[in-house]
């Protein structure tokens, strides 16, 4: 009976080792094979007449040195079992991970009479573990290091020049006006340019660089042992001309970008990664400060700037909060008789501490932080306020010029914000005129021109501020509903001497008029600048030939004095 029930559990033992999937492998002691399941030959490749009688190093892949197998023997010996991961050759000469436990088998004396080796094929697992270990230090979209392995490869590279005594050049790479291509034409759009990007700068870098994006618009590129430190700035320059270069996305639509760099250096500027990486982020916004597309190093100063500017960003919060905001007004006026016909609204910041902050120091960090949108608003709708407290004392009705930030013209509720505005100060709408510089406009991170066109519908007017700065021509002015063309200071300044500023100046004037447009100067100081632009057919201007910059009160009796010709001409 007993016989009868141990053959029966060695029958239904077979049956298992043939059906399992799990490979498996007897052997003797010497050790010889034995036999082999059918799972062990769909694994491996081999038949069981080919192995059978085989010792199993065979199978070894050469990835284990001596030692490894010497500690699986001494396991064997000791404990009767090892378990453990090995790489082992499938009968196609290809390598591959295996999950194998062994274990020593013994007769009912107790003395060993084969070993049994049971193994999963782990590939898949691996596969899997090393796409999750790749997702973790890889960014999504363009397949880059993210900023957890750019912070990795930085502290190998510092070691690495810590040793060898050379340098290491970190270059903070920023998309200029990145948020209005995100927002004018779409993520998916801003995606594609991001994976575009990354290709071009990707393709330009040794095979030793690290190319990384840490998030949004930023990249990191780590450069090993430059020569110098001018060869980074060489970099930087030949990076920034590539981009340069349009980019064709869907539909065989160009895009142009540009970029700021910021560069520091191991060990001049830092010896730390969170040093190097934050060194180059503010020689970036140095860059930024500076024009755009351009790059910067680093130096001692910049940290202090940058924390000026993170203070400077924090009291901005506060003074919008607190009311420490105030509006100034340029009257705009008839050059031939000086009668003022409108005037521009220009926000001020007169600190809890009595100082007039100066708009150049704060506009550019509430567009950086995006607090120009609520900033925008708040101007407008004083300006708004005033201008109809003005007609209600009895004012002429004078345009009322408000200056809008390309985050602003970007708003979703832009529309509805500037009618819900008009209806709360019931100031009309055909009074107002909206400033949108020339670069915004056509770089495309200005207004649809349906929302242009919604505008003029309400009775708004729009005016292209800063013109001739730009890349404008007469087929693109075409396309914009625009009423004005704000001619920049920086060709009226020379005027009426130099002849580049003279035949910029007739030319915009002359753009104008064939649009229909109106032609305004900027920063007319002189009589002889005005005595030119009348001459060329402009009679719109403002300057301080006529006014500054005035506060509400200032203002209101500059106008009063004006309207009853009692202002000269300074």
């Amino acid at each position: 009976m007993e016989r009868r029930r141990a053959a029966e559990g060695q029958r239904r033992a077979a049956a298992v080792i043939e059906s399992t999937r799990d490979g498996v492998m007897i052997t003797d002691l010497s050790p010889r094979i034995v036999s082999v399941n059918p799972a062990f030959t769909q694994i491996t490749g081999y038949d069981e007449e080919e192995v059978v009688g085989q010792n199993p190093r065979f199978l070894q892949s050469g990835r284990h040195g001596p030692d490894f197998y010497l500690a699986m023997w001494k396991s064997l010996r000791n404990a009767g079992h090892w378990r453990g991961e090995i790489w082992n050759r499938r009968r196609d000469g290809k390598v591959y991970p295996q999950w194998l436990s062994i274990s020593r088998v013994l007769d009912e004396h107790g003395r060993p009479i084969h070993y049994t080796g049971v193994f999963t094929d782990i590939s898949e697992i691996k596969r899997t573990e090393e796409q999750l270990q790749h997702l973790a230090h890889h960014d999504p979209l363009t397949d880059l290091p993210n900023r957890l392995l750019a912070q990795v490869r930085l502290e190998q590279a510092i070691a690495r020049a810590r040793r060898n005594r050379y340098q290491v050049a970190v270059l903070f790479l920023d998309l200029d006006r990145f948020k209005t291509i995100n927002d004018s034409l779409g993520h998916p759009v801003g995606d594609h340019l991001l994976v575009e990007v990354a290709k071009r700068l990707a393709g330009r870098l040794r095979e030793q660089d690290t190319l990384a994006r840490l998030g949004g618009d930023e990249f990191l590129l780590i450069l090993e042992q430059p020569r110098d430190p001018e060869a980074a700035g060489q970099l930087a320059d030949v990076l920034l001309k590539l981009l340069e270069q349009p980019f064709v996305i869907e539909n065989g639509r160009e895009l142009f970008v540009s970029a700021s760099i910021g560069i520091s250096l191991f060990p001049d500027d830092a010896t730390t990664v969170t040093e190097l990486i934050q060194h180059a982020d503010a020689a970036m916004y140095q860059a930024k400060s500076r024009g755009r597309n351009t790059y910067q190093f680093y130096t001692a100063a910049l940290t202090r700037l940058a924390n000026l500017r993170l203070s400077m960003e924090a009291r901005l919060r506060r003074a919008i909060e607190r009311n420490e905001l105030l509006l100034h007004y340029q009257p705009q006026v008839d050059l031939a008789t000086g009668t003022p016909v409108g005037v521009e609204a220009l926000v001020r910041w007169q600190s809890s501490e009595g100082r007039i902050v100066p708009p150049g120091e704060f506009i550019p960090i509430a567009e950086d932080s995006g607090l120009i949108v609520p900033l925008g608003y708040w101007v407008l709708r004083e300006a708004c306020t005033q201008g109809r407290s003005w007609l209600d004392a009895g004012r002429p009705p004078m345009r009322l010029a408000v200056n809008l930030s390309a985050l602003q013209w970007q708003h979703k509720d832009l529309l509805k914000r500037i009618q819900a505005i008009l209806d709360e100060t019931g100031f009309p709408a055909e009074q107002l005129e909206f400033e949108i510089t020339e670069t915004t406009l056509m770089e495309g991170g200005g207004p649809e021109t349906g929302v242009l066109v919604a505008l003029r519908d309400l009775g708004v007017r729009v005016a292209i501020d800063d013109f001739g700065t730009g890349y404008s021509s007469l087929a693109a002015l075409k396309r914009f509903p625009v009423d004005v063309l704000k001619i920049d200071r920086a060709f009226v300044d020379g005027l009426p001497d130099d002849p580049d500023d003279q035949e910029i100046t007739s030319a915009i004037i002359a753009m104008a008029r064939s649009l229909h447009l109106e032609p305004v100067a900027e920063g007319v100081e002189t009589r002889a600048q005005r005595d030119f632009l009348l001459e060329r057919g402009c009679r719109t201007g403002q300057g301080f030939l006529f006014a500054r910059p005035l506060p509400v009160g200032e203002c209101v009796q500059w106008l009063a004095r004006a309207l009853a010709g009692e202002e000269p001409v300074s």
